[in-house]
């Protein structure tokens, strides 16, 4: 006897079963780009920003995109070491002058400022946000 069609299952389904085929399709795109990646950096032309570059001998067509050439594009984020700023800082004898003191709640003292009496249960709740968000976690076996 046929079980009956339960449209919430079928959903689930047809999920699950894209879910899969994202997981296959990503894990193979990232391996192909992976490998190009590795072809730029043998076989390209690399500039002075540190980028390569590598012609096709022949053009690829999909859809409306013709690809011609492939780049390995040199991507350069400058970031303050702060172990290295504070030490210069302290060689310097400038660390007054160049560091910034943030006031920051320290909770051990704000709940013993409690447990004192000093702020009140209710006080202390209301210093806190509470946010809520959901995620999609179906349980598979």
């Amino acid at each position: 006897m046929a079980m009956e069609s339960d449209p919430r299952s079928e959903k689930v389904r047809q999920w699950a079963l894209m879910k899969a085929q994202s997981d296959t399709m990503t894990t193979r795109m990232n391996k192909l780009r992976d490998d190009i990646m590795a072809d730029i950096v043998l076989h390209g032309d690399k500039d002075e920003t540190g980028s390569s570059s590598l012609r096709l001998s022949v053009p690829v067509v999909v859809g409306n995109k013709t690809y011609e050439e492939l780049k390995r594009e040199a991507r350069i984020s400058t970031t303050l070491n702060e172990e290295r700023a504070l030490a210069l800082a302290k060689a310097k004898g400038i660390e007054n002058d160049v560091v910034a003191h943030v006031p920051t709640i320290d909770m051990d003292a704000l709940y013993a400022a409690h447990a004192d009496g000093r702020v009140s249960e209710e006080e202390i709740d209301s210093l806190f946000d509470t946010k809520v968000s959901y995620a999609f976690k179906p349980k598979a076996t």
